[in-house]
């Protein structure tokens, strides 16, 4: 053998060699968890296994995230088995306290957008939890640091009182999982199964309004939009669907009535309805700017009354709150204009858009356990039955 000539090729080699290491994927010389000397040990292990046999306190089934398989690693002794099957609990834990157990195609009418966990992210965070034995932390760092989430896996670590509680709360944290984590500093949230509107600014709730939501035959999707503006007085181009099914046969059988109603219609392209701004408008006189894909918007209603049943699924879709010029002097505040201004506008029936400083986002949502101030969860009905279907996917 030629020592000479093979010292001399030593450098070339030690350039290349790492290269195919990574071409054919040796764990210690390609990258990876063994470029740091980080690898899943017994004590991070057991860690993770800790850990998953408690998700279901977090309304997750330890199943899911191959305890079994996990636990004959450990006691199989053999390192590469450990750490492959650690690696891969981890991951599949971690992208659903990230994300939600349930994918977005599998979530119904559901149209916000989905939480995202990239490979990279998973291992970046897989090194962290080896490195510090932080097994926990890490992973509690993914899920929802709202106090309602914390709220409710206390809730259900208790032990519901029946099978039906017990589904409120595992869709309602599931439901939580799907959130962004920051929604921003200044937001709304509409709860359709409470029937309520709640304004947040700083995590701090700073208004309340109940609302009337979608009936079951025409429900209110869960989405997210951004409020861009209010407009006062607005008018109402009537969807064709309501047209259809009211609105139209008005128009058709008792003209006088429905111009005495503030209608008004073209036959171009078929039947076109606009309503008028006025107190007796479907919208009322305030709605908020809220472009969305759906169509679904928050505004006023001139049927106050409704505001008093317990049950409030009553609309085609959209949602109506009271006290709609109380939520616009909020809203409207940081652009200077106060009550006086606002009242003006409504009474002299011009309509009116009133841009907002920045634009606030609003999340349409459905919570059916609800903490409340003083540490109980109030648990409200389910219109839409979502909530049984839902939970079946984690049996």
């Amino acid at each position: 053998m030629n020592i000479a000539g093979a010292t001399k090729r030593l450098p070339a080699l030690a350039v290349i060699f790492p290269v195919l290491a990574a071409l054919l994927g040796t764990p210690a010389l390609a990258g990876g968890r063994g470029d740091d000397g980080e690898r899943w040990d017994t004590a991070t292990a057991s860690s993770l296994l800790s850990y998953i046999e408690d998700a279901g306190n977090q309304g997750l089934r330890p199943a899911d995230y191959e305890a079994d398989a996990l636990r004959a690693a450990l006691q199989s002794q053999d390192p590469q088995r450990l750490d492959d099957q650690a690696a891969e609990s981890f991951r599949i834990l971690a992208s659903d306290l990230a994300g939600g157990h349930v994918r977005p195609g599998s979530r119904g009418r559901y149209f916000i957008p989905a939480n995202t966990l990239d490979p990279p992210r998973v291992e970046q965070l897989a090194r962290e939890a080896m490195r510090t034995g932080q097994v926990g932390t890490v992973l509690d760092s993914l899920a929802p640091q709202d106090p309602a989430y914390a709220a409710l896996k206390q809730e259900l670590r208790r032990g519901p009182s029946n099978k039906q509680t017990r589904g409120h709360l595992l869709a309602t944290l599931e439901r939580w999982r799907w959130l962004p984590r920051d929604m921003g500093q200044r937001y709304l949230v509409v709860n359709i199964p409470e029937y309520r509107l709640r304004l947040y600014e700083g995590g701090r709730e700073v208004a309340s309004h109940r609302v009337i939501v979608g009936k079951p035959s025409t429900p209110t999707a869960q989405f997210h939009a951004d409020v861009t503006g209010v407009i006062l007085n607005p008018s109402w181009y009537v969807p064709s669907s309501i047209i259809r099914e009211s609105v139209g046969s008005l128009v058709r059988n008792r003209p006088a009535e429905a111009r005495r109603r503030g209608y008004t219609w073209t036959y171009a392209g078929g039947l076109r309805v606009t309503q008028g701004p006025g107190p007796g408008n479907s919208l009322g006189q305030m709605r908020l700017d809220m472009p969305n894909p759906l169509s679904m918007f928050i505004h006023d209603t001139p049927s106050k009354e409704l505001f008093a049943r317990e049950d409030r699924a009553l609309s085609h879709g959209c949602m109506r709150t009271d006290k709609p010029f109380d939520l616009a002097q909020i809203l409207l505040g940081k652009v200077g204009w106060d009550r006086a201004w606002i009242d003006a506008v409504v009474a002299s029936r011009q309509t009116t858009r009133v841009a907002l400083d920045m634009p606030v986002p609003v999340y349409v949502v459905y919570m059916t356990a609800i903490p409340q101030p003083d540490g109980t969860i109030a648990y409200a009905k389910d219109p839409y039955k979502l909530d049984g279907s839902l939970a079946s996917q984690f049996d």
